[in-house]
């Protein structure tokens, strides 16, 4: 288990959650913003795993999704090249949405801030007892969730 305080120890913390991902990665939070989720080596990374394909998932669960379009052209580019790997949906304003934030990889990963507001939290890379509960509350707020950001812009 390791423990990170700043934003960049949080970051760096992501970085080595991201590195160890082989099929699966979900991540709930309120936004992106704490991530800096269009930094070139995270995009990099996010990018290689959709390339890898074999059914590979990127799954974001957030509170709120009215800046990623505008703050993470990366991302968004990603979205629209690789919409059948990386999905970005909105959770559920009217289920019950915890107060942490977290990050899966593998299902045994797991990356926890115990307060979506506050920056310290712990990494754990190899967890599955503590990834399982998660795993099961991240699929029952992904399956309630509405559709998310979309990568085309509809207009007339």
């Amino acid at each position: 288990m390791n423990t990170f305080e700043t934003p960049a120890e949080f970051r760096a913390a992501f970085d080595a959650l991201l590195a160890g991902t082989q099929r699966q990665l979900r991540v709930y939070d309120h936004d992106l913003s704490l991530l800096e989720i269009d930094a070139a080596p995270r995009h990099a990374a996010l990018r290689a795993l959709c390339v890898a394909g074999g059914g590979r998932r990127i799954e974001l669960l957030l509170d709120d999704i009215s800046r990623v379009a505008r703050s993470h052209p990366h991302l968004m580019q990603l979205v629209r090249d690789f919409g059948h790997v990386l999905e970005i949906r909105q959770a559920d304003s009217d289920a019950p949405r915890p107060e942490q934030a977290f990050a899966l990889a593998d299902r045994h990963g797991v990356l926890l801030r115990a307060d979506k507001a506050a920056m310290h939290g712990t990494l754990h890379l190899d967890d599955a007892r503590d990834a399982v509960p998660l795993n099961q509350e991240f699929e029952g707020m992904w399956q309630r969730s509405p559709a998310g950001v979309s990568a085309t812009t509809l207009g007339l």
